[in-house]
């Protein structure tokens, strides 16, 4: 069954993701994932005029993101293909989140690392300063 194997490349793409580090998330490719969902929507609905429809629900979710938060009732094929893509909005934007904080703590230890390195350099050229001029005075 087709639909078989687009959930196969579904799983596929979600565990190639970038793992991010100390935490159980995955970045993955948003565009790419969405494509898929699509394409399993409409093997599941057979194609026709839902096609055009959930590609109009995805486009006008892409530009007023606060519909997202809105429930309805799941008994139609076009409200549940609404909660799946709701469910993909949210979970891309806490991975987004993940990894903005997580890049945002990579620079911070950076920063730190690189205060630190500033320090030594600046103490050890200071000792090289002193040891020049007692050299000198000594001469």
């Amino acid at each position: 069954m087709e639909i078989l194997g687009l959930l196969d490349t579904l799983e596929s793409m979600i565990l190639d993701g970038f793992k991010i580090p100390l935490t159980k998330k995955t970045l993955i490719n948003e565009e790419q994932i969405l494509g898929v969902i699509d394409k399993i929507r409409l093997v599941v609905q057979g194609g026709g005029n839902f096609a055009k429809k959930a590609l109009g629900e995805h486009a006008a979710q892409s530009a007023a993101p606060e519909m997202v938060s809105q429930p309805e009732e799941p008994s139609t094929p076009a409200n549940k293909s609404t909660e799946v893509l709701q469910q993909a909005y949210q979970l891309a934007k806490e991975v987004k989140e993940g990894a903005d904080n997580y890049a945002d703590e990579v620079l911070s230890n950076l920063e730190l690392t690189v205060t630190r390195l500033i320090r030594t350099i600046k103490a050890g050229r200071e000792r090289l300063d002193k040891t020049v001029r007692g050299e000198n005075e000594k001469a």
